[in-house]
């Protein structure tokens, strides 16, 4: 009895980790786990924190200077009778323009590390669907290539037999084996691709558990695609953001190189005590910049930065409208192509898979004719699933080109 208990316990707690090492997820629980663990965004995620540190540490003057300082001390005597006593505190400030210029370049920074933010995002996003489909797509085609075993399984035996009784011929027996060796190699290989996937969307996750179960299928209807609408999304795309950000952010850094040609300010007050009577007073200095040659050149930089940012900024615009052409005609062509294989394709895969069936039931064909049948129906329902799987993931390009959901 204790050993059937025993029995009972080990496979309960097999059972629990099989359970805690399988991942159910739909596509949107899949997008917002890897929002949540995918390390690289998380640690965007802090570069903002760290841009937003810069900001304050850049805008925040110099630390002040206290001192105290003690003269005409007596020899051999305490330090109390000293003849002059002074403490003072001393500022150094920069032009108060200074201030407001880098409060808005830094501010810029940090919207770009946002826009960053939501590129990524994007990105993130996307190779969560193109991976989760890949899953769904290596799925379905295991599904193909186990029928497809099955059956060459099942007249390779049948030829055998035949071969054995003298009813067929050696050769045909020979290429019913090399058929099912190939269709097992076959099976192997989506087995493979689909494990593959599988380590891929758990590395985009940032989770490591052993099995990925999808429960979406590939998206069968096409939707209507203005390309007007595409485009105006195309206008708030976070690279494009990011680019006129950057090209904002130079131009307050060449208002702020203007400033190196004014005076830094330096305050100072002090108390002072001589021969026992107090006495206090302040300064205030400026630092003029006498040698131009060194803010000309901070400004020349400046200038030469602020046209490499408007010059990125064009080129940004051309590449997204050149991607976004190139996307509409790849979504185009995956969606004819999978309208074709529901229209015609599968339709006419299947009935010259039941012609051929009913003729080689009845001896009118043979068995090699029938497997090519049986072969052009299973490559056509591949093709098929691929023509879903394509348009799926160039439907999800287009979202993260735009941000719309097609």
């Amino acid at each position: 009895m204790a050993k059937y208990y025993w029995l009972i316990v080990f496979l309960f707690f097999n059972q629990l980790i099989q359970a805690d090492e399988r991942l159910i997820l739909s596509l949107e629980n899949a997008r917002q786990m890897a929002l949540k663990n995918n390390p690289d965004f998380q640690a965007q995620l802090k570069k903002i924190d760290f841009q937003r540190g810069w900001y304050w540490s850049e805008l925040m003057p110099d630390n002040p200077e206290i001192g105290m300082s003690l003269e005409e001390m007596p020899v051999g005597q305490p330090y109390s009778n000293h003849g002059e006593k002074k403490l003072y505190l001393s500022q150094a400030l920069e032009f108060p323009s200074n201030y407001f210029f880098r409060h808005k370049m830094n501010q810029a920074f940090i919207q770009q590390e946002l826009a960053i933010l939501e590129e990524m995002q994007r990105e993130l996003v996307f190779q969560i669907d193109q991976a989760y489909w890949s899953i769904v797509l290596q799925k379905e085609l295991l599904v193909l290539a186990q029928k497809n075993v099955e059956l060459s399984q099942e007249f390779f035996q049948k030829s055998k037999r035949s071969y054995e009784l003298g009813e067929t011929d050696r050769l045909t027996m020979l290429k019913a084996k090399v058929h099912l060796g190939t269709a097992q190699q076959k099976w192997m290989a989506v087995q493979k691709d689909l494990e593959a996937n599988q380590a891929q969307l758990r590395k985009l996750l940032g989770v490591a558990a052993a099995e990925i179960t999808t429960t979406d299928s590939l998206a069968t209807q096409i939707g209507n695609v203005s390309l007007d609408r595409l485009r105006a999304g195309l206008a708030s795309h976070p690279a494009l953001r990011l680019a006129n950000l950057n090209s904002i952010a130079m131009a307050w850094a060449k208002q702020l190189s203007y400033s190196s040609f004014l005076p830094q300010i330096s305050l100072s007050y002090f108390k002072q005590k001589i021969n026992r009577v107090n006495y206090w007073g302040g300064e205030v200095s400026l630092s003029i910049p006498l040698w131009f040659m060194k803010q000309i050149g901070r400004l020349q930089q400046a200038a030469a930065e602020l046209r490499i940012a408007e010059h990125r900024l064009a080129a940004e615009k051309l590449r997204l409208n050149q991607e976004l052409e190139m996307a509409v005609a790849r979504y185009e062509k995956a969606a004819n192509e999978m309208r074709l294989y529901q229209t015609d394709l599968l339709y006419e895969a299947e009935e010259v898979f039941r012609i051929a069936k009913q003729n080689y039931e009845v001896g009118e064909i043979g068995y090699l004719d029938f497997i090519d049948a049986q072969q052009t129906l299973i490559q056509t329902r591949e093709g098929y699933f691929q023509s879903l799987y394509y348009f799926n993931v160039e439907k999800a390009n287009l979202t993260r080109l735009t941000g719309i959901e097609l």
